[in-house]
């Protein structure tokens, strides 16, 4: 007897005669496509066994790959959650202390006048520290008497270029330098001052010193309180 075989027997069926009770296919969803696709072969051509095997164990992988997927988000959100609290305790202990942080800002007060501090990697002969306000506008160039590498500064007395005082605001500076032979010598700004406050917002935990706020991560080092800058570190240039 002719055996006629049926139409689209190789297709899969359509996801709405599929029943699922998620977005996404899990072992009963995958196991009813497969009993589908069973019921619709070619009765001329079946199924081979090795090709179920291998459907099986494709989407065995699959499971596996999602399920380490699953462990890896659990394991890096409770690093994060951990490194946070453990940041969280750390900055708490910071209060009261004096520290050294990579910046180059300072919160200026009306009237105010402040200390602009950096480390040379070498020593230098030619000086040059720009203020800047918030806008990028360079509103006094201070130049500096040579010095040694290491701890250097220069003082500001929160005057512009013209003499007069600049408004109250966050100010900017950017240290130049070079040698005696005209060679650019590395200079990279920090501030000091006591942490009067530790701040937590938006998974960041912030330090307010000297009424500006920084990074845990900016903090190069804790000192005494009775650390002072080394002899020959700061410079009065008050023109």
């Amino acid at each position: 007897m002719e055996v006629t075989p049926t139409t689209n027997l190789f297709q899969t069926p359509p996801a709405d005669k599929i029943s699922s009770r998620t977005d996404t296919l899990d072992q009963i969803d995958f196991l009813q496509m497969l009993m589908a696709q069973l019921r619709a072969q070619d009765p001329m051509n079946p199924l081979q066994g090795h090709e179920y095997a291998a459907q099986l164990a494709q989407f065995s992988s699959v499971q596996q790959l999602e399920a380490i997927q699953s462990s890896l988000e659990e394991s890096i959100n409770m690093n994060l959650m951990m490194t946070q609290s453990i940041n969280g305790n750390l900055a708490a202990a910071l209060v009261g202390k004096l520290v050294r942080a990579q910046n180059n800002t300072v919160a200026m007060a009306s009237g105010g006048d402040a200390d602009l501090r950096f480390t040379l990697g070498a020593s230098a002969t030619d000086i040059e520290v720009n203020v800047l306000d918030s806008e990028g506008n360079v509103v006094r160039t201070i130049a500096g008497n040579p010095h040694e590498s290491g701890d250097a500064a220069v003082y500001w007395d929160g005057r512009d270029n013209d003499g007069n005082h600049v408004p109250a605001g966050t100010y900017s500076f950017e240290v130049s330098a070079k040698d005696a032979g005209g060679a650019d010598v590395t200079a990279t700004s920090y501030v000091e001052g006591i942490v009067s406050a530790v701040n937590y917002g938006d998974g960041q935990v912030t330090l307010t010193v000297n009424g500006q706020a920084l990074f845990l991560g900016d903090i190069l080092s804790v000192l005494t309180a009775s650390s002072e800058a080394p002899d020959g570190a700061n410079q009065s240039l008050r023109g």
